[in-house]
């Protein structure tokens, strides 16, 4: 079977239907990634970030029967995975991540190790993590959902349960936010630089 050509949402639909191992299996292979980057970029742990995306995978077996085809699939499960990762963070307070490396799968592309510019690489890395981490996660969730997962606004809005102008200004707010981020490291590193300077 041409796993490359079936739909998201025929897929499910065979998991719905008859349980189809084959069916979850190339859904598991299309959205590991990208769903443990976006848990990861929500509660900034990479242990805490694979269990729950190992888990949204077990909901989407326990509740196929919710999944209304033929609704877009990634919707729903992006829906599972956010939920599961809000109780996480009501539970707990957002963590400090303990790994930056997380930051550079899905969109980002792994970084090269031989690359020169391999320790400018991973300082943006971790100025990303720290400024979406400061970010309130209504905020966080949709410049990832947008930014690094790249859904639109109706999908965003659907996931978050929200109007799409809603979505939108939370976009704007999270990016103005993360430009004031950017250029405060910026002023800073320029008054170091002008406090190494000999007199």
């Amino acid at each position: 079977m041409g796993g490359k050509t079936v739909s998201d949402e025929d897929l499910m639909h065979r998991v719905q239907q008859r349980r189809d191992e084959e069916a979850f299996n190339l859904l598991f292979a299309r959205y590991r990634g990208p769903i443990t980057s976006y848990v990861y970029r929500l509660v900034g742990n990479r242990a805490e970030a694979e269990s729950l995306a190992q888990e949204t995978f077990l909901r989407v077996l326990e509740k196929s029967d919710l999944y209304d085809y033929p609704k877009r699939f990634n919707t729903w499960f992006y829906t599972i995975a956010r939920n599961l990762a809000t109780d996480f963070l009501k539970k707990k307070r957002a963590i400090v991540p303990d790994d930056f490396q997380g930051l550079s799968e899905s969109r980002l592309g792994p970084a090269e190790p031989e690359a020169e510019g391999q320790v400018a690489w991973q300082e943006e890395l971790e100025r990303l993590s720290r400024a979406l981490l400061e970010l309130p996660v209504p905020y966080r969730e949709v410049v990832v959902l947008r930014a690094l997962q790249g859904l639109s606004y109706r999908e965003i809005a659907a996931i978050v349960d929200c109007p799409e102008s809603t979505a939108r200004s939370r976009m704007d707010y999270g990016l103005d936010y993360l430009r004031k981020f950017y250029r405060r490291g910026s002023a800073k590193k320029t008054d170091e630089s002008a406090d190494e300077t000999p007199p």
